[in-house]
């Protein structure tokens, strides 16, 4: 198999790691960071994706076939230097130098009105990170057509847990109560399945992964539902796991983005797994 050049942004990311973990041997990998120094990768460069001019060298220099985009932010103060202002940058540069593009987005750029969501319905956000996130769709099919964006939810790891995850259970190993949204369906996908479905669409040949994929769990859930898996998984106390209403949150929130995943059903052998089933399948280790 032909060796290629992959570059992936956000290294130290959960997303990141695992595409570390599970990337072909035939690939040539560098991986960028900017807070977070990913653990044990082959070429690492620190880079602040923001800078399009430092992006633009890096990229230059790599000389990558195609480009993973999974870094981004979450906070609501720097979402338009961490997603939009990052994700130009990362876009001009794979256009200048030729890379195809891999762009990581959320179920979060639509209003949650509509459910379940195809690959051709256009956003609609009402969130911050969702009109950022769906802001940064627009750069990338404006500078790389051919571009493929991915469209994903809640990502968990089981062991170690994912950042949303090991804060539900610090609190319930602390006997404290957590308050989760109730109202509100997403479909959570196991970062293993998400990263294993990535290197199966970066196989593909370009023309077949330009356009909007769906990435995501077969179950749609709440979060409430995901922290009561979590205290059952870990044996802790159910009752401390309480219900809440996103409607209670200051901006408002989409309650039932359920995304429809037609290609990857049609074009990719993994098959993603409930996310009841992978907090129920593994062993316990609380």
């Amino acid at each position: 198999m032909t060796a290629r050049t992959v570059l992936i942004t956000g290294g130290g990311g959960q997303l990141g790691r695992e595409l570390v973990r599970q990337a072909p041997s035939h690939v040539r990998l560098h991986v960028t960071w900017r807070r977070t120094p990913p653990p044990a990768s082959p070429t690492a460069h620190q880079l602040d994706l923001a800078d399009e001019e430092a992006t633009l060298r890096l990229v230059e220099r790599v000389r990558p076939d195609v480009i993973l985009h999974t870094a981004s932010g979450f906070r609501e103060e720097t979402l338009a230097r961490d997603v939009v202002a990052a994700t130009r940058s990362v876009a001009a540069a794979a256009r200048v130098c030729g890379a195809h593009l891999v762009h990581l987005s959320t179920d979060l750029v639509f209003d949650g009105e509509h459910a379940p969501y195809g690959e051709e319905d256009t956003p609609a956000p009402i969130h911050p990170y969702g009109h950022a996130k769906a802001e940064a769709e627009r750069l990338v099919r404006a500078l790389c057509p051919g571009a493929a964006v991915v469209r994903t939810s809640l990502i968990t790891r089981v062991s170690p847990p994912d950042r949303n995850s090991a804060w539900v259970l610090e609190k319930l190993r602390a006997g404290q109560p957590v308050a989760l949204f109730a109202d509100e369906l997403r479909c959570p996908i196991a970062v293993e399945d998400l990263a294993a479905q990535l290197w199966e669409l970066v196989a593909l040949p370009p023309e077949r992964q330009r356009g909007v994929w769906h990435l995501v769990g077969p179950e749609a859930i709440s979060r409430f539902a995901l922290g009561l898996l979590l205290a059952h998984r870990h044996g802790l106390d159910v009752s401390l796991v309480r219900p809440s209403s996103s409607r209670a949150f200051p901006h408002p929130r989409p309650r039932d983005v359920r995304l429809r995943t037609d290609r990857a059903d049609r074009l990719l052998r993994t098959r993603t797994r409930p996310i009841s089933v992978v907090l129920g399948n593994v062993m316990r280790d609380a």
